[in-house]
């Protein structure tokens, strides 16, 4: 009797540990993600829909600067970055990260801001001008050197000061330290809301062909778990899909990981959601590499032209239907 009362206490204890033991099989993944926009907090979404764990996975998320996860990556503290298309030029300088999936198209969510009062109104009055970046060598960087090239400048003719996060480049717009500032649609329609600024430019209307933001997987990461390369790049698919489907939650969650009003976050989803700003399925077009390519060594990113496509790889990508 008393044999059968401790083996119905053991059963009981076991079945309440189930989910527990089901959570301590689950990969840990350190991943950074270079801003907190609409594109890169689909990480923290499909986080908080389950869809991450559903797939084995753990993820522990942190924001970081461009220069700093590169430097993260190379000590073996981050194992997916979430970053701009200009990260390839790093990896082709040797960081040891390689993309895994492409994740949105043209920078349709980087726009250029000018103050409300500025005479500054359209982009061929920006020569010899001041814009605030995150940092030389990103891709708000490299996004303003394209205004240059668009109107046959040098590069050198637009003053970039690289001041950090959003929130640092718009603090040096409203201070007058910058002529404009380039920051996300978010932050630029927020900014709209509140009279704090107007828009210049949408870079996905000047800059047609280009990875604007891949999934990167350290080369660690990939030689000794490819599973959980594969299973990231899964659940980040199954994230962006649920989200294209489920546009009132997805406004919801927008609104509260943003801070922004629900109409901002209506006009970001309405903006990006619909078209083909995020990839159906994380694969890299051959011709993008190759202006992306020519792109850095206009920026002086690279010294020569290189086939990008070495740096990155299809190989944790779902198999095409």
């Amino acid at each position: 009797m008393i044999r059968k009362a401790w083996l119905a206490c053991l059963w009981l204890a076991l079945s309440l540990v189930g989910p527990a033991s089901h959570a301590a099989g689950e990969t840990k993944l350190a991943v950074a993600k270079v801003a907190n926009d609409f594109a890169l907090s689909m990480v923290d979404y499909g986080s908080k829909l389950g869809i991450f764990q559903k797939n084995g996975l753990s993820v522990t998320v942190s924001d970081i600067v461009q220069a700093k996860m590169i430097q993260a990556v190379i000590g073996s503290s981050i194992d997916i970055a979430l970053a701009s298309g200009a990260t390839l030029a790093f990896a082709a300088k040797g960081a040891p990260l390689t993309g895994v999936a492409a994740l949105s198209g043209p920078p349709s969510i980087l726009v250029l801001v000018v103050a409300p009062n500025s005479p500054i109104i359209s982009i061929d009055q920006l020569r010899h001008c001041t814009v605030a970046v995150s940092n030389l060598g990103s891709l708000t960087d490299w996004a303003v050197s394209q205004i240059a090239m668009h109107e046959h400048w040098p590069p050198s003719d637009i003053r970039r000061v690289s001041v950090g996060d959003t929130g640092a480049r718009i603090a040096t717009l409203r201070t007058g330290a910058a002529d404009a500032a380039v920051v996300d649609i978010a932050a630029a329609f927020n900014l709209e809301e509140r009279g704090g600024a107007k828009t210049l430019v949408n870079f996905g209307d000047l800059i047609t062909k280009f990875q604007n933001q891949i999934v990167y997987a350290s080369n660690n990461l990939i030689k000794n778990n490819p599973d959980a390369v594969r299973a990231f790049v899964r659940a980040w698919l199954q994230t962006t899909s649920y989200a294209r489907t489920h546009r009132d939650e997805t406004v919801a969650f927008a609104q509260k990981q943003l801070g922004v009003t629900p109409v901002v976050a209506t006009r970001v989803y309405a903006t990006l959601m619909p078209g083909n700003f995020f990839s159906k399925d994380g694969r890299f077009d051959p011709a993008v590499l190759k202006a992306m390519s020519q792109g850095f060594v206009e920026m002086k990113l690279l010294k020569s032209d290189v086939d990008l496509s070495q740096y990155v790889t299809d190989r944790f990508l779902p198999k095409a239907p």
